[in-house]
């Protein structure tokens, strides 16, 4: 009766773990796949910005003013970058919260489960 009770215990313990290491794979795939995607975004944006400035170049006038222009367009990117990194951590943030919210908490387990763990036992 006690080696039952003590199996009954740690087949729970494990299911626990096991259901917490799902729920935790579940949100870094989650994050990750939202990481990738912004990174794209932020390649494209990068490179788009190149062009801009390549294509400013080759269409300025004196140096001086190359050079003043070049600054601005750069100093608005570094600007860019910024906000869209902002935006990025804000979205890591959104997505751990709805994570939390939608995963089980931990003693939840239905009839079923629990039935069939009985069983088991049996």
């Amino acid at each position: 009766e006690l080696c039952s009770g003590k199996l009954i215990h740690e087949l729970e313990e494990e299911r626990r773990l096991r259901l917490e290491s799902e729920k935790r794979l579940r949100e870094v795939t989650v994050e990750s796949e939202l990481s990738r995607t912004q990174m794209v975004s932020l390649q494209q944006q990068f490179s788009r910005m190149e062009e801009t400035v390549r294509s400013l170049l080759q269409n300025q006038g004196p140096l001086e003013q190359t050079a003043v222009d070049t600054m601005d367009i750069m100093n608005a990117y570094k600007d860019k970058l910024s906000e869209e990194v902002r935006k990025q951590k804000e979205s890591m943030e959104e997505v751990t919260l709805v994570a939390d919210e939608e995963s089980p908490s931990e003693g939840s387990g239905t009839e079923e489960e629990r039935d069939k763990t009985k069983s088991l036992l049996d």
